[in-house]
């Protein structure tokens, strides 16, 4: 069962439909280095998510079209005194809350002293990943680390001309260029050494797979570190977006 559908065993379907896009919208901006709009989306998943909150302690959500209110330690205090799981009660919302005051107090959606930076967007999109996996684990009493798989799977939907697991990387498309399956390859998986890249490729001549990654790197897409490791640019997942997916 994919995130979606192990989240509408419990939760109600416009909630889930708009808190995985929400999340999705949270990723591919911390992807894109966009750091801000990845903190921005944010506080549409908290709204979300707090609405999930009062739909399985209060028993009714706020509807989608009002307005759900500042969150507060009111809010925290009325969500602490409801009947219910101690996760839904307590947990989450301090996880959401956290994500709440990033947003907010740190020159996303407000003026403040802190810029929008990647520190922060890392920290909002793993809270927002770690919501969401709690969410999976408690509508049907997974285990955590199910939960946390499927949310990874969630995030690998993105490419679907990938096989990768445990044991296999293999780009799919036989026909496609070498040097769109090594973009193709770090939009899955960047800063890799470059020999690893070569052979997940499946590029046999080492000279010439130089060769394509410095043609690649003067049109700005990847990145060749001092480390021999090869990264991909804010413009190369432009790239791989809008030419390949």
């Amino acid at each position: 069962m994919n995130v979606r559908s192990l989240l509408l065993v419990c939760y109600p379907g416009e909630l889930v439909d708009l808190l995985v896009s929400y999340f999705k919208e949270i990723e591919r901006n911390y992807r894109l280095e966009k750091w801000k709009s990845s903190e921005l989306d944010s506080g549409h998943f908290v709204e979300v998510a707090r609405r999930v909150i009062e739909h399985q302690l209060l028993g009714s959500y706020t509807p989608i079209d009002k307005s759900i209110g500042s969150f507060n330690s009111g809010v925290m205090a009325k969500y602490e005194s409801a009947k219910g799981n101690e996760s839904y009660r307590i947990i989450i919302p301090r996880v959401l809350y956290a994500m709440y005051c990033v947003r907010n107090k740190r020159g996303v959606g407000h003026v403040g002293a802190v810029s929008p930076n990647k520190m922060d967007a890392a920290l909002i999109l793993n809270s927002a990943k770690w919501v969401l996996a709690e969410l999976v684990r408690l509508s049907g009493q997974s285990h955590p680390d199910y939960a946390y798989r499927a949310i990874d799977e969630l995030i690998e939907k993105h490419v679907d001309l990938i096989w990768s697991d445990d044991d296999t990387f293999m780009i799919l498309d036989p026909k496609m260029k070498a040097a769109d399956k090594t973009l193709l390859a770090l939009y899955k998986e960047s800063n890799i050494k470059i020999e690893i890249l070569q052979e997940r490729v499946e590029y046999k001549n080492r000279t010439n797979f130089v060769k394509i990654i410095k043609k690649l790197e003067g049109e700005k897409l990847v990145h060749l570190t001092n480390e021999n490791k090869c990264k991909i640019s804010p413009l190369g997942i432009r790239n791989v977006e809008a030419r390949l997916l």
